[in-house]
């Protein structure tokens, strides 16, 4: 699916939740809107996510005025029963959303924060039509001027859907990286496994990569592109095929992918989204390497999942899952597979 689909539908989502907000829906609203829900599955998250950030922001109004819900879809003939069961389940993830998320609050320096917690994924429209998602345990600083669109990266990764604007540059900066783009779509991420920098990965649109200090030479990064930025090692700018892209930012749907990474890589991720603990103790085991797209909630059934392909012992103690060979588990008979 192409990013500007992903954005038309959270933005119909927005200005549905807007709307709803200003006042009663009519007859032929409801209808609309139920239609509309009940016409994709990601109808429904987008709703969700609308409603739990309109929980924590009053901003939320004026930040989806510029789509007209009625005619973002086309009214037609609603299966009443059906529609009403999904909508109050889309209010119930809604409801659970907001009171998980940790949200936007204001500190002294006139920036907003915005933050999840473990296990947790966020959209979050900012008021010039830009979208952040944050992934689990991240957080962004955001403080908007006259000539500019400043956005810190604190903690974790986030994906920026960008508005054009040619003369307010929109900017991304992490630890010793800024990441400066117009109007485009692209992730930056802390959790960089293989330099312990900062990742850049665009899918649409151009940015520039540069150090802050400029003791490294800047990089110009098109879409399907990654940049790996190091201060010790420069900036590394590396091809991403889009089907690659589209699984590394598997997590906006809390899934996580892997493409040959090892079982050690593999656990730390999912450590990130659970409390529970996947131990590999034989390095042996640690450095084989596997494919597949996981639940990132589900570390046990990702555990069981390459026992069996690989041929391992799973033990699971309260919230820590080992990962052993058949002939290291002291208690193989006893283990789940």
């Amino acid at each position: 699916m192409r990013a500007h689909d992903e954005r038309s539908i959270d933005d119909i989502a927005a200005a549905w939740v807007a709307r709803e907000d200003r006042a009663a829906l009519g007859a032929g609203e409801m209808a609309a809107r139920d239609a509309w829900l009940q016409a994709d599955v990601r109808h429904f998250g987008a709703y969700a996510r609308a409603h739990a950030v309109l929980a924590r922001t009053a901003r939320a109004r004026a930040l989806s005025s510029g789509v007209a819900p009625a005619t973002a879809v086309a009214p037609s003939r609603p299966r009443f029963g059906r529609s009403r069961r999904l909508l109050r389940w889309a209010v119930g993830a809604a409801a659970v959303l907001s009171l998980l998320a940790i949200g936007v609050h204001r500190q002294d320096d006139d920036a907003e924060y915005y933050a999840t917690r473990k296990g947790e994924i966020l959209r979050v429209p900012l008021q010039d039509g830009s979208a952040i998602t944050l992934d689990s345990d991240s957080q962004v600083r955001v403080r908007y001027t006259g000539t500019r669109r400043n956005i810190t990266l604190l903690q974790g990764e986030a994906l920026f859907d960008v508005a054009k604007n040619p003369g307010r540059p929109f900017v991304v900066r992490a630890e010793e990286t800024d990441v400066t783009a117009v109007g485009t779509s692209f992730a930056v991420s802390l959790n960089e496994r293989r330099s312990g920098g900062v990742e850049v990965l665009v899918r649409e649109g151009v940015v520039d990569v540069a150090d802050t200090q400029g003791a490294v030479a800047p990089a110009r990064l098109l879409a399907n592109y990654r940049a790996l930025a190091n201060r010790s090692h420069g900036i590394r700018i590396e091809p991403v095929p889009s089907e690659d892209l589209e699984q590394q930012l598997a997590w906006r749907e809390g899934m996580l992918s892997f493409n040959g990474d090892t079982l050690s890589v593999a656990a730390a991720q999912f450590l990130r989204y659970s409390d529970t603990r996947i131990v590999i103790d034989d390095p042996v085991v640690g450095s084989r390497r596997i494919v597949g797209l996981y639940s990132a909630s589900d570390p046990l059934g990702f555990a069981r999942s390459v026992a069996l392909s690989l041929g391992l012992v799973v033990e699971q103690q309260g919230k820590v899952v080992r990962l052993r060979t058949p002939e290291s588990a002291p208690h193989a008979a006893h283990s789940m597979q």
